[in-house]
């Protein structure tokens, strides 16, 4: 039974720009609470965000701002930040980044901490629900949530470097994670297309209908209609950021044919989401196109006023081209709204037969779903039971939670049992300030050995390698500028690791700006007869 587990929230934002990955995590981590009350959760948070999880604390739920990340950097380190900060304040930064040069050479040749945050947290598993694995330890199993691989199968809407930076992320997370957790059928199928993953690493696990958002009182929900100018069943709701898969420009066009063929109708169209540029851009597209006083951009809303607007629209309308799971739809359904929506991606997973399908790309099938739910007065009462069956259809959220915390064990046993591997060497068999040897358990008697190598021209004069963990006492070795050293231990019968730490560290400078302790010549197990080669996980280091 795993006793601590660490969540890393350092990608949650404040406001609505993370979408609906950050409500499923939010209501995740309560139910994980819940469900394992003998299990410290500890949650790494950035500042910007930290003060708004204070409704997550509980007896086993802490938080850990992790911001800069200070708290994720040894003490000496910690200390250098903060007198960084406070020169910046007060001097030219050329001379604080000459300061800093000037303190890695002195101060930056000792080793590297001795223990690594998630280790120095006790923490047995991490747990990543935005996909990508920041705080990564070789040590520390790791599980990881993929909401859906968009950049791969719409690269247009993503600049360049936002693509690279999400396929780094997913890469790296099927080269270090135990488990692969997915939001749908669909993503799961994704990201086996997309990967070498093999079948039993990745799980698929819907997420619980949300509970975020309580029923409003009739006076509440009427002030914040009158506040928006909004008549109770007489507006379409489509509550999406403005992020170009969620195809806001086809809706105006769709909703802009309606109003022509219907010029006498009253019907309005409220597009929520958080402030940006592409929201300003489509306000001035609706002004342009005489829909103004027609389409309501109204913001980002709190989730009583969001309650207000979703439980007294006409009905929902949702003509997202991609989803990994599309959680408003199933929100919708349980506010008693009828859905009409898109039939790509995960979305006929997850609504079934209760909703109205069309081809988001195709503005006339909009209209004619607009206008059967206008004409025929049968359809939205048989959306609305439909809806109702299909979420009382999917796992309540203490199912999902126990599904979850039956994979974070499978990730910790099978951990147990996963092939040595090591990390933290460059592809071109540099070592940074620590190296890592993970291993699984064996019951035969087994050696480790690696051969390191300092060059002849190393700015110091030798490189001393400690290693970890110490049998009793230090177990330091010194390899003078120009030569190399064998070192080898003996391993246990049980899974573990064992690190090696390189000082001094140096920057070889101009455009490297990597920190370098050594080289690597060799690093295998013995195994009786066997020799079993380590190979390098470069770019999980």
């Amino acid at each position: 039974m795993l006793r601590r587990i660490a969540i890393d929230l350092t990608p949650l934002v404040p406001g609505g720009d993370n979408g609906g990955a950050k409500p499923l995590a939010v209501e995740l981590i309560r139910r994980l609470a819940a469900a394992a009350p003998e299990c410290d959760f500890i949650l790494l948070t950035q500042e910007k965000s930290h003060a708004e999880l204070a409704p997550l604390d509980r007896p086993n739920v802490r938080r850990l701002c992790v911001s800069h990340p200070e708290n994720a950097h040894p003490p000496a380190r910690r200390a250098a930040l903060r007198v960084r900060q406070a020169m910046l304040r007060v001097l030219p930064a050329p001379l604080v980044e000459k300061a800093g040069r000037l303190y890695g050479k002195v101060f930056e040749r000792g080793s590297p901490a001795a223990t690594p945050l998630l280790r120095e947290l006790g923490a047995e598993l991490l747990f990543c629900p935005f996909t990508g694995v920041l705080f990564f330890d070789p040590a520390v199993p790791v599980v990881t949530l993929v909401h859906d691989l968009q950049y791969l199968c719409y690269p247009q809407f993503f600049e360049p470097e936002v693509r690279h930076e999400r396929d780094r992320h997913f890469r790296q997370a099927c080269r270090v994670a135990a488990r692969v957790v997915c939001v749908s059928e669909s993503t799961r199928a994704e990201v086996l297309r997309h990967s070498s993953l093999p079948p039993e690493r990745v799980a698929a696990v819907l997420s619980a209908p949300q509970q975020r958002l309580a029923p409003p009182d009739s006076a509440g929900a009427a002030r914040v209609l009158a506040e928006l100018g909004l008549a109770a069943g007489r507006y379409l709701l489509y509550p999406a950021n403005f992020w170009r898969h969620k195809n806001h420009e086809i809706l105006l066009i769709a909703f802009g044919i309606w109003r022509a063929h219907h010029p006498e109708s009253d019907l309005r169209l409220v597009l929520t989401g958080a402030p940006s540029p592409r929201r300003d851009e489509l306000v001035e597209a609706a002004r342009r196109m005489g829909l103004a006083e027609r389409v309501v951009f109204p913001g980002y809303l709190p989730e009583e006023a969001f309650a207000a607007v979703l439980g007294n629209c006409a009905a929902m309308l949702f003509p997202s081209l991609f989803e990994g799971f599309g959680m408003p739809v199933l929100e919708a359904m349980a506010a008693g709204v009828p859905v009409l929506c898109g039939d790509l991606t995960s979305l006929p997973e997850i609504a079934g037969d209760a909703a109205l399908y069309f081809d988001p790309r195709q503005p006339a099938e909009i209209v004619a779903a607009v206008e059967r739910l206008e004409t025929e007065p049968d359809l939205r009462s048989a959306l609305i039971e439909k809806g109702r069956r299909r979420v009382a259809a999917f796992p309540g959220p203490s199912t999902m939670a126990a599904r979850y915390l039956e994979i974070f064990e499978e990730a910790a046993h099978d951990s147990a049992d996963r092939p040595a591997a090591l990390f933290g060497v460059f592809p071109d068999g540099w070592t940074g300030g620590r190296v890592t040897v993970v291993f699984g358990r064996d019951t035969a008697p087994r050696r480790l050995t690696a051969t390191f190598k300092a060059p002849a021209w190393l700015p110091s004069a030798e490189v001393s390698i400690r290693v970890l963990p110490d049998p009793g006492r230090p177990e330091v070795h010194r390899i003078p500028r120009g030569s190399q050293a064998a070192i080898t231990r003996d391993l246990p019968a049980g899974p573990g690791s064992v690190e090696f730490l390189c000082s001094p560290i140096f920057r070889p400078g101009g455009q490297d700006l990597r920190s370098l302790g050594c080289m690597l010549v060799s690093a295998a197990i013995l195994n009786g007869g066997n020799v079993q080669p380590l190979q390098t996980e470069a770019d999980a280091a």
